[in-house]
């Protein structure tokens, strides 16, 4: 399932790498974009939230200096406790 999210882009950064401590393979961190979300509560306040979407390197561009800006991001999600998105498209 595929599911876009649209918002605020608040900033973006890029995550340090990761090495596993057991084979001591390194993976390399992330560029993720933060969105400020609206979600309309039922008794029509606003509640925003800041959501932490990473983005494969090759739309890093796409992303970069639309700092203030709506933008949408396609994303795929997964979930333990809280479902986190990252982006597709």
């Amino acid at each position: 399932m595929t599911v876009t999210i649209q918002g605020k882009m608040f900033g973006g950064y890029l995550k340090p790498d990761f090495t596993n401590k057991e084979t001591g393979e390194t993976t390399k961190g992330k560029f993720v974009v933060q969105l400020m979300v609206e979600q309309k509560l039922k008794n029509e306040e606003i509640k925003n939230e800041l959501l932490d979407v990473s983005v494969p390197v090759e739309l890093v561009s796409k992303y970069k200096g639309k700092d203030g800006q709506q933008v949408e991001i396609k994303c795929n999600y997964m979930a333990k406790e809280k479902v986190t998105f990252y982006g597709v498209a």
